[in-house]
């Protein structure tokens, strides 16, 4: 059970991206990547650095079955509050050790996490986090879509008028009623076998690109 302050703090992330979501002016781009990957029926992990979860949030509530999403979380005070938010937008919040510690509870949480997208459940994950560096890939991701047999969407966003934390991953946090652009790129696929160094350098600059872009289109002007 979570205490009451990670419970204000969950209710006021679910207030933030609710807000986000009806009013935020969403500009989106590979959105035919998803739809082509959902209809395969193949399992998918949503990628994207840890700073743009919260320009992303909108996005997922108005164009993802919420229900079908497992959102990886620190499984500490802050996977408290986020389970919270998670909970409240309809996501499956799945509380892990991201600091590679190897114990057997952690390695019993991968292998659900692992089973759950086998059985068709897409989730959420943050590489990069939950404490960085930025735009450094954790090995778990690769593992788990190798396991899983899922492919990788990497995804962008940029929005010019937000709140940006002043910490390692700048954190942006979208005013109402701001433009915030989207950038979803081409699948990864990671069979089982892929070279482990040569996957995470793919999906590096892959993550890279996608922001690029996202930022690129923002500026870009609509006919």
């Amino acid at each position: 059970m979570a205490s009451w302050k990670n419970r204000f703090l969950g209710q006021g992330l679910y207030v933030g991206s609710r807000l986000v979501r009806h009013t935020g002016r969403y500009r989106v781009s590979g959105l035919e990547y998803l739809w082509e990957q959902k209809a395969s029926g193949r399992p998918v992990i949503l990628a994207a650095w840890h700073g743009m979860t919260m320009m992303l949030a909108g996005f997922f509530l108005r164009h993802y079955d919420m229900q079908s999403l497992v959102l990886i979380l620190p499984d500490d005070w802050r996977g408290e509050a986020l389970s919270v938010w998670a909970g409240k937008i309809g996501a499956r919040p799945m509380p892990m050790n991201l600091k590679g510690d190897a114990t057997m509870a952690s390695a019993r949480q991968l292998a659900r996490l692992v089973r759950l997208v086998r059985e068709g459940c897409d989730c959420y994950i943050t590489p990069d986090g939950p404490d960085g560096p930025a735009y450094v890939i954790k090995p778990g991701i690769i593992y788990i879509a190798q396991k899983a047999a899922a492919t990788i969407l990497p995804l962008g966003a940029y929005a010019r008028h937000g709140y940006r934390l002043n910490r390692w991953d700048r954190y942006t946090v979208p005013y109402p009623y701001s433009r915030i652009s989207i950038t979803i790129g081409p699948p990864l696929a990671t069979p089982a076998g892929t070279d482990v160094p040569a996957a995470t350098e793919a999906l590096t600059n892959a993550l890279h690109r996608a922001t690029a872009q996202a930022a690129a289109n923002y500026y870009e002007q609509r006919p």
